[in-house]
């Protein structure tokens, strides 16, 4: 009965082992894409699902899905031996004829999105399944509107003690956050406690203000840069408005309105790079009034 047994067992090893080996012969490699588009500025964009089969995988019996954020029912299919499917939010905005490979069970495999606007941003999730196994990977994608205006605001109390700092943006999609900074050109500290409000409008696009009260003691007896930074969540959109606070006593070089206006002027950022450029007359005037304290 011994030799019985661990016969059986040896079976049983032997088919797990298959299986196991087997489970592994579908395999997502990447889900490409960007991570975020400007409403409007394409004309299409395409998220890829890239897969790999074992040789002993065929495409029969493969099916590739993409699902929209939560949403239980695909919004694409595309089975081999038929054709692809644009449905629920997708359909009519896909280009069904569009291929991103020769190979017969990768061809339809990834969504060729035409003129994508905001209501296509949030999380993609593609499924591929064959008869064995199933294989999945997400994706974000965030379809931004850039805000309207931005202003940043400073303005004395009446005892002229502190100071009122108010930051405002209108017309931001998808959700966007608004920091307040203080510091010198090259130290910068976050402001806390800052009244944040966010207001979701009827053109569904969001409007955003900040506000803080700062007391002049709390500030250096220097002239102090307040930043206000805007960005929007779950991507590294980015956006700066600086001016210059003289506190209460300060008896130095002022800034003359020409500068004030240059420094006063949306940081320009380059939406490719997401990186900031600053503001050229800020650092030289700053510079200046360093140097005559000193």
């Amino acid at each position: 009965m011994a030799p019985q047994a661990g016969r059986g067992a040896t079976s049983v090893l032997l088919l797990f082992s298959t299986l196991f080996v087997a489970g592994w012969s579908l395999e997502i490699s990447e889900l490409r894409g960007p991570q975020m588009i400007q409403n409007g500025s394409e004309t299409s964009v395409v998220l890829d699902c890239d897969y790999k089969l074992s040789d002993s995988e065929s495409a029969d019996g493969l099916v590739v899905k993409w699902f929209f954020n939560n949403e239980p029912s695909p919004v694409y299919q595309w089975i081999p031996s038929k054709k692809p499917q644009d449905l629920g939010v997708l359909k009519g905005k896909l280009d069904l004829t569009w291929t991103v490979s020769d190979h017969e069970a990768k061809k339809h495999r990834a969504l060729h999105i035409l003129r994508p606007t905001t209501e296509l941003s949030g999380e993609y999730t593609c499924t591929v399944s064959t008869f064995n196994e199933e294989r999945s990977m997400r994706k974000s994608l965030v379809v931004f509107v850039p805000e309207k205006s931005i202003t940043l605001t400073e303005s004395k109390s009446v005892d002229e003690k502190s100071v009122l700092i108010e930051c405002e943006a209108r017309g931001v999609f998808p959700e966007p956050t608004l920091k307040l900074f203080q510091g010198s050109e090259t130290d910068t500290t976050e402001i806390e406690d800052v009244n944040v409000k966010t207001m979701l409008s009827g053109e569904g696009v969001f409007d955003i203000s900040a506000k803080k009260l700062i007391a002049d003691r709390d500030l250096q007896n220097t002239p102090t840069i307040i930043e206000c930074e805007l960005g929007i969540k779950d991507t590294d959109y980015k956006r700066k408005k600086r001016v210059i606070y003289y506190p209460d006593g300060y008896t130095g070089p002022r800034i003359t309105s020409a500068e004030v206006k240059e420094v006063s002027e949306e940081i320009p950022g380059n939406t490719a790079s997401r990186s900031v450029v600053l503001d050229v007359w800020c650092l030289f005037a700053l510079a200046a009034t360093i140097l005559h304290l000193h």
